[in-house]
């Protein structure tokens, strides 16, 4: 997904944008599939600098932490990317330690076109959802989402001996 410069205005405007995530491997190693639809409300701040608040959601394939089938969800993710301009030629993303996990800062020279966000929103998904998650269970102890009743943690099996590194100990402790 891409925000094409050109096709920005000066004024504060919005943007919406649609794509296919089947040739977006960041996207897809996040466990993001099929479309996702991004919302960009965009303000023009002092000098040519732009602010983008963005918006993404689309759905996500997750492993259930109980019985490790796969569940969909659906995300929403948020985050405002910093356009700021720069005489030199290129794309440099900028640290500032002042800036949360959802505030991103560029500079952009005066060959870029626009700004790929994919490792963004892919960053923002692994970020804020967790692609395992261990579902609730209804009153009669089954998941929500598969119905299944968990397995029982059986008693741990205890050999007919016991260990020897275990018998020097507990005669340390006897001496005592």
């Amino acid at each position: 997904m891409k925000i094409e410069f050109d096709s920005l205005e000066k004024e504060q405007q919005t943007l919406d944008l649609e794509s296919d995530v089947s040739g977006i491997p960041e996207l897809l190693e996040a466990g993001v599939v099929g479309t996702i639809k991004a919302h960009f409300e965009i303000s023009s701040l002092e000098g040519d600098s732009r602010l983008f608040q963005a918006e993404v959601e689309g759905n996500l394939k997750v492993d259930c932490g109980r019985c490790l089938d796969p569940l969909d969800r659906t995300f929403l993710v948020t985050f405002n990317v910093l356009a700021e301009t720069r005489k030199e030629r290129g794309l440099e993303w900028l640290e500032d330690e002042d800036l949360g996990v959802e505030d991103y800062r560029i500079a952009t020279g005066p060959d870029v076109d626009g700004i790929l966000l994919d490792q963004i929103i892919a960053e923002q998904v692994l970020l804020n959802y967790n692609l395992h998650p261990l579902p609730e269970l209804d009153g009669f102890q089954r998941c929500i989402d598969c119905g299944r009743i968990p397995p029982a943690a059986g008693e741990p099996k205890k050999a007919g001996h016991e260990d020897p590194r275990w018998a020097k100990l507990k005669a340390f402790k006897d001496r005592k």
